[in-house]
Formats: structure tokens, sequence, C-alpha cells
């Protein structure tokens, strides 16, 4: 490949449809539920003044345990 004079001159064609889509609406709505989350989790452990590791211990065991609750069905 050969690279000219007015090779950082060129503008590519710019990123697809689709891939401005999931940048500007999918990502950062994920990121702000991510982040409403993360309060929420810290807001919890405040008021129950344990640590947010222990709710999310607590919470992964309460959900393991109803996943195997409900396949042993």
């Amino acid at each position: 490949m050969t690279v000219g004079y007015d090779y950082m001159l060129k503008k590519g064609a710019g990123p697809s449809a689709p891939k401005v889509f999931f940048d500007t609406k999918i990502v950062p709505a994920i990121v702000n539920m991510l982040g409403a989350g993360e309060v929420a989790l810290d807001t919890a452990a405040r008021r129950l003044r344990v640590r947010p590791s222990v709710l999310l211990g607590g919470a992964g065991a309460v959900l393991g345990v109803a996943v195997l609750a409900a396949s042993r069905r």
C-alpha cells in the first residue's frame, strides 16, 4: 500500500448508521442505568449500615437459590 501526500487530508465515509445509533443511544442508556444502580446500591448500603459488597453478595446468593429452586421444579 502506498501512502500519498494527501493521505491525512482524505476523509473517510465515517461510521455506519448502526454504529452511530449504538454509540449515541444504546451505550449512554446502559451507562445511565448502571449509574442509577450504583447510586441505589450506595444509598441502600448507607441506610442499612453495611458494606455494598455484603449487599451484592446477599443479592447474588438469593438469586442463586431462586435459580436452583426454579430448576428443580
